[in-house]
């Protein structure tokens, strides 16, 4: 009865933890895209795609980096009220701000793709 018990529980549990690896495997391949964002009270939004990247290489990072990057300048650079663009306090409020709001996405992203290539060696 017991041998026949834990037979059940071990193959419930090799279930679930399958599923989760099939599920988590499928969710990382799909990212979504980083969002930046500006402060003020005409936020301008910009999603960076990240699914042609291999996040889990040093290539892959550097390029994340550095669309990111030119997204959080195109952001902070946007200000339809004024022709001339931001002042330098201002620019730099707006980068820290939006580089804030981006960083823990593309900790998160390179942290997940880093774990899923380290477990399917």
């Amino acid at each position: 009865m017991v041998s026949r018990f834990n037979r059940t529980v071990g193959a419930i549990v090799g279930g679930v933890a399958a599923s989760v690896m099939f599920l988590s495997s499928s969710a990382t391949a799909q990212e979504s895209p980083i969002v930046v964002t500006g402060p003020g009270s005409s936020m301008h939004i910009e999603r960076v795609p990240v699914q042609d990247l291999n996040l889990a290489s040093r290539d892959g990072e550097r390029t994340l980096y550095r669309r990111v990057s030119n997204a959080v300048e195109r952001v902070c650079l946007h200000d339809q009220g004024r022709w001339y663009g931001m002042t330098q306090p201002d620019f730099v409020t707006c980068t820290e701000g939006a580089w804030r709001g981006a960083r823990p996405q593309m900790v998160g992203m390179l942290y997940r793709a880093r774990q899923l290539a380290y477990y399917r060696r």
